[in-house]
């Protein structure tokens, strides 16, 4: 441990000497495949930090991949242990490191208050913490904290009611001795005031000013080299959450596990440390694209589903140990350890907060809550046993090696990866949704997943897939396509977008195959049917709107329209007249076109009829 690291932890104690001793023989907890070294005693709570990237928030973190405005710049930065009992962890500067503190304390006490409240009773369980060293990009001076890594909720609220703020405990208080007195003199001050005269403020300030605390000094795992300093840190936190007061949200339980998940993907060897950030949502496409990374949504999406379902050895073995380190069930050093079985089912809800994270800040909490669920739903149910993996094929040639598939009768490696990755444009564009468990003719209880199988088994479908991240990737909706796959328009000449009920209704029908596009002439018949009695039914709907009109009336029975109705009747009148003259335009029109039509069809009887004084006259001769 160095001097830096020795100096922060000295500080925190109220009394020194008392812990001391520890040092050499500190107390054991246990975790899962380890031991815990901690000393404890009583610390001055302004010296401890609150984590600024605190697990109960990480599905609220805003990543670059979604380029928010106003984003802490630090987020979800990754730390590892750096000396003996020691962690490390880099961002870009001292003012970004207390903003991003300053949010995480915010939003910790936003998001859960402690009862009975901190401000009547103090902190009462003690908080766990380790040494971290924060190294600067700008090439500040490194510093080094004590990070509270469980119960940062407790110490937020401390924070907040002696009034200490994020640059006064990273900064402030630990610049020399002076501030820290003056800051222990204002509460001595408090607490020597008469009791009549103290404020519930100050009583609060009084109550949080110090804490019993546990510092993690290092850990021995049972088997060397299994379990570092970062993993034991976070197994002891999800220990303390098994049974929280508050319980963490589904969505941020996993995203804490899909970053460990991919730093152990990472020590592996799997995927690089461009490829990890780009994972984890922390590049932008454009940052990416510089790194020789894929840049598009779908391709990072394919990864991240596959890196967590696939049953390749390696990379199964990678992704499963933090799940497996988190969700053991390991009651003492020497009960037995209930195995965590780790299934695809349990892997995949991680890959999908990872593909989430493109999504936050950039979307409304429901909205982001309805891609997750879609996204699930859309996916196969047995990737895990499916022989596929993402590939760098264009739209193009993933639609012709799939028609290959599909001629064969079957949705092979290629089929899968292009359901993968249309499966995740679909649900970020909101274009396919839940099943509809209403029954009769409108009724459709398919899953999206059945869905997108159906358009794997048409060449139609295969053709909207292939646009579907065409579209995409250029930044498009994704429209809908004629049989040559050109984007079909409307009849104001707009692209006409996918939505769900043409993937579910005109693609991939619920009775089977989609009906046989009409012939030009027909369909054009066909919509000119279903206008008229558009018209029809609109304009029965105007008489009776003018019927109802006329019938409210003044108390001496005239109706009002023909009082205070001057300025409607005008508009009514001038609006009738020009659908009038519409209307006239059109009978003289096909009048025209019917009278062009008889003339033409009489000349072709003429011609048609023998002549009968001829054939009169060959009778008579023969």
């Amino acid at each position: 441990m160095n001097d830096r690291t020795a100096g922060a932890i000295s500080t925190i104690w109220t009394n020194p000497a008392a812990v001391l001793a520890q040092v050499e023989n500190p107390q054991r907890r246990r975790i899962p495949g380890a031991y815990l070294r901690v000393v404890s005693g009583q610390v001055y709570t302004a010296r401890l930090a609150p984590d600024p990237y605190n697990p109960r928030n990480a599905d609220q973190v805003q990543f670059a991949l979604a380029q928010p405005v106003g984003a802490p710049p630090a987020t979800l930065a990754l730390a590892a242990e750096e000396g003996v009992g020691e962690m490390g962890v880099r961002i870009s500067s001292r003012e970004a490191l207390a903003e991003q503190l300053n949010w995480a304390i915010d939003m910790t006490r936003s998001r859960n208050s402690p009862h009975p409240s901190i401000e009547e009773q103090g902190i009462m369980d003690p908080p766990i913490g380790v040494a971290t060293t924060v190294f600067y990009d700008d090439g500040a001076t490194p510093t080094t904290h004590i990070f509270v890594r469980e119960g940062s909720t407790r110490t937020s609220h401390a924070l907040y009611y002696m009034g200490l703020s994020a640059e006064d405990v990273l900064f402030d208080l630990p610049r020399a001795a002076a501030p820290m007195q003056s800051h222990i003199t204002k509460i001595n001050n408090y607490a020597d005031k008469p009791a009549e005269e103290i404020t519930g403020s100050e009583k609060a300030a009084v109550r949080c000013a110090t804490t019993d605390f546990e510092l993690i000094i290092g850990v021995d795992p049972d088997i060397p080299g299994t379990v570092d300093l970062s993993q034991a840190i976070k197994a002891r936190v999800a220990q303390d959450h098994l049974n929280p007061k508050k319980q963490w949200s589904n969505e941020a339980r996993h995203a804490s596990l899909a970053e460990e998940c991919l730093i152990a993907a990472h020590t592996a060897q799997i995927i690089s440390t461009d490829e990890m950030d780009w994972l984890g949502g922390r590049l932008t496409r454009t940052e990416a694209s510089a790194r020789k990374l894929v840049p598009h949504g779908d391709d990072r999406a394919a990864r991240a589903v596959y890196l967590f379902t696939t049953n390749e050895p390696k990379t199964h073995n990678a992704i499963r140990q933090p799940i497996a380190l988190i969700l053991t069930d390991d009651q003492d050093g020497g009960g037995p350890r209930r195995r965590v079985k780790v299934t695809g089912n349990t892997k995949l809800p991680l890959a999908i907060e990872l593909v989430a994270r493109e999504l936050h800040g950039a979307v409304s909490d429901t909205r982001l809550a309805d891609f997750r669920k879609t996204l699930r739903d859309a996916l196969p149910r047995d990737l895990s046993t499916r022989p596929w993996k993402p590939t760098r094929r264009t739209p193009q040639s993933l639609f012709e090696a799939a028609a290959e598939e599909l001629a064969n009768g079957e949705i092979g490696p290629t089929g899968t990866e292009l359901w993968v990755r249309a499966a995740y444009i679909l649900a970020k564009h909101g274009m396919i949704s839940g099943a509809r468990h209403d029954t009769g003719v409108g009724g459709d209880r398919r899953t999206p997943a059945a869905v997108i199988e159906a358009l794997l088994e048409s060449e139609a479908g295969l053709q909207h897939l292939r646009q579907v991240i065409e579209d995409d990737r250029e930044g498009h909706k994704p429209r809908q396509v004629d049989s040559q796959g050109q984007p079909r328009k409307s009849a104001a000449g707009e692209d006409l977008l996918i939505d769900n009920a043409f993937v579910r209704e005109v693609l991939a029908p619920k009775d089977g195959e989609p009906p046989m596009p009409l012939p030009p002439e027909a369909e054009a018949s066909k919509r000119f049917k279903q206008a008229t009695t558009t018209v029809k039914t609109r304009l029965r709907d105007l008489e009776s709107s003018m019927r109802d009109l006329e019938s409210i009336t003044a108390p001496d029975g005239t109706p009002l329209i023909e009082k205070e109705g001057r300025n409607v009747a005008v508009l009514l009148r001038n609006n009738l007249r020009n659908m009038i003259d519409d209307a006239e335009r059109w009978w003289e029109a096909a009048l025209e076109a019917q009278a062009g039509t008889n003339e033409a069809a009489s000349s072709t009887e003429d011609l048609d009829e023998p002549d009968t004084d001829q054939e009169a006259d060959s009778g008579e001769a023969a």
